[in-house]
């Protein structure tokens, strides 16, 4: 397993996502919170990917347990399967996933329109999965809110590291070269399964791919 730095808010965030989801639309909605900060990001273009295929799992991260919290059921692969992606021309900067992390540490509706292009609208795509991870330029983020698997988040230098070399299963499902750094972002959000539901704190809503294409439909 490589060694990642954490990517983490101050606090656990499921209850607080929960809180958010209660407040802001499902849908097709979610598309246009993300298009919303992609403009604000000023990228020239969005794409959104409709992703129906499982991946393999043969050579995927090992979860740092934390605490000692193991159970059979948390292994990465458990995100191999469909997934919505988001790809747009924006690189992150530093002052972007600071301003990521701040989206848990806020809870009211007008502290989040005071934290940059990371907007609430973000943590709108929690309505449809538990897990989402993200490669921008030469870093790959997973962002875990339950603290399942890697406590809370963590993040690698997927190209110096040469992660997927090693780790090809884990890097599949972007569909791009990970051999060099990405220019722009490319968000994956693999759709809440019918156990995810079961173990989420966030929402036991599943969400099959006949859902996004009607968000695709409506949007």
């Amino acid at each position: 397993m490589p060694i990642g730095r954490q990517f983490k808010p101050k606090e656990p965030y499921t209850h607080r996502l929960r809180k958010i989801l209660d407040e802001y639309p499902d849908g097709s909605q979610i598309l246009r919170e993300i298009l919303q900060n992609s403009d604000d990001a000023q990228s020239t273009e969005q794409i959104f990917i409709l992703d129906h295929n499982t991946y393999p799992s043969q050579s995927l991260f090992e979860p740092d347990y934390v605490d000692n919290y193991q159970r059979t059921n948390l292994k990465l692969d458990r995100f191999q399967g469909p997934a919505l992606l988001s790809r747009n021309t924006t690189t992150f900067e530093e002052k972007d996933f600071q301003s990521l992390l701040k989206l848990a540490d806020s809870e009211k509706r007008d502290q989040f329109d005071k934290i940059g292009v990371m907007g609430v609208g973000f943590n709108s795509i929690y309505h449809i999965t538990d897990s989402p991870s993200f490669i921008t330029g030469d870093k790959y983020i997973i962002l875990d809110p339950h603290e399942w698997y890697f406590n809370g988040g963590i993040q690698f230098d997927f190209v110096k590291e040469q992660l997927s070399k090693d780790y090809p299963d884990q890097f599949a499902p972007f569909k791009i070269s990970c051999d060099k750094p990405f220019n722009g972002t490319i968000f994956r959000y693999p759709l809440r399964t019918n156990q995810d539901s079961v173990d989420s704190k966030i929402s036991n809503k599943v969400y099959k791919p006949e859902a996004i294409l009607d968000m695709f439909h409506k949007f």
